[in-house]
Formats: structure tokens, sequence, C-alpha cells
């Protein structure tokens, strides 16, 4: 196997294709945090998937408002990105992991 020393390829890998894999590392244990914290405190019952608005201060500070049916759809997509990182034995986590560097979830 030959190696690749070309410079261009060289930082495009470190200035690139690693902190995106950070990123996208940091993203699955972000979603594993929400959704065990979501579940384990039923969350559920207390921000029904409804219209009704979350009253965080968005309406003040220009934020979009954010209503129960939106937080449950961000869950909904992290619970998506979960099965897709643990499919066939943790494929996609696993290839994830021997990129990155600075992985680990946001909270």
């Amino acid at each position: 196997m030959a190696n690749i020393t070309n410079p261009l390829a060289v930082a495009f890998a470190n200035n690139q294709v690693r902190p995106t894999a950070d990123l996208m590392s940091q993203l699955y244990y972000t979603a594993k945090s929400i959704v065990n914290y979501w579940n384990a405190n039923s969350m559920s019952s207390i921000i029904p998937n409804t219209t009704d608005v979350i009253v965080d201060g968005a309406a003040t500070d220009g934020r979009q408002i954010l209503t129960g049916i939106a937080a449950t759809a961000i869950i909904t997509e992290a619970m998506a990105v979960i099965t897709h990182y643990e499919a066939s034995t943790n494929a996609v986590l696993n290839q994830i992991k021997q990129v990155e560097v600075n992985g680990g979830g946001r909270f």
C-alpha cells in the first residue's frame, strides 16, 4: 500500500476530513445524551408533540419560536442519527472513530 504524501491531500485530511469526523462524532454522542435525557425524564409528557409554544424567551430575544412539535422533531432526528450510526454493528460510528480526534458530546 502506497502512502499518500501529497501536501494538498495531507492538508485536506488534517484541516477538513478530521474536523468533520470530530463534528460527526460530537453529533452522535450529543444525540445519545439528549435522547437518554428525553427518555429518562419522560420529556414527551412535559413537552407534548403539539403546536403549544415553549416560552423560553425567544419571543423577546429574536430567536425562532419553539413549539412542542419542533422540539419533538429534533428528538426524532437525534434518534435517526443514532440508528444510522449504530446500524450493522456500529459500522458508521466505528469508521468515524477511526478518523476523529476530538469527538465526544456537547453535554
